[in-house]
């Protein structure tokens, strides 16, 4: 009896449309993302918006904008569209260059009306990312997460993107 009155209660449920669920998904850049700064405030500004903090140094030879230092900030439990996720704070001698969200495949179509749904039409619908240029925002498919990044650095990525157009 207890089986028939759950699916019962299942099947007289609303359906949640993706279209729904993206009204309410908040894909705005974070306000706490401050792009330029150092990695010591960043490190300060996320106390309070992440469960666990992990410092690495990383190769500068891994990252072709950096000169002197490669730095990342890895943390975990950071709310973001809707979900607890681990956020990587990427820098580049010493100020934050990009960041990017993990998300997981089966996110995707509902992240990217979000995306829409708060920045428009994307500037690029490739393969391999989906971005909003303008707004210095994409969400990648082949590993998927959002790569969020700051103006210094959007020519690069731009250019990145219409190469990838251009193939």
């Amino acid at each position: 009896m207890r089986c028939l009155l759950a699916s019962t209660a299942l099947i007289l449920l609303p359906a949640i449309s993706p279209t729904a669920i993206a009204a309410d998904l908040s894909v705005e850049t974070p306000e706490v993302f401050e792009f330029g700064s150092t990695v010591e405030h960043m490190n300060d500004r996320l106390q309070s918006a992440c469960e666990t903090i992990d410092i690495r140094t990383l190769d500068v030879a891994d990252m072709p904008i950096a000169q002197n230092s490669h730095t990342q900030i890895d943390c975990h439990g950071f709310d973001h569209a809707g979900q607890l996720r681990l956020a990587e704070f990427v820098f580049a001698d010493d100020a934050l260059a990009f960041v990017w969200v993990l998300t997981g495949t089966e996110e995707a179509p509902v992240l990217r009306q979000g995306l829409e749904a708060e920045f428009g039409a994307p500037t690029h619908d490739l393969p391999m990312v989906t971005a909003f240029a303008d707004h210095y925002v994409a969400l990648r498919h082949d590993t998927p997460e959002f790569l969020y990044y700051g103006a210094h650095i959007a020519p690069m990525y731009r250019g990145w993107f219409d190469q990838m157009a251009s193939q």
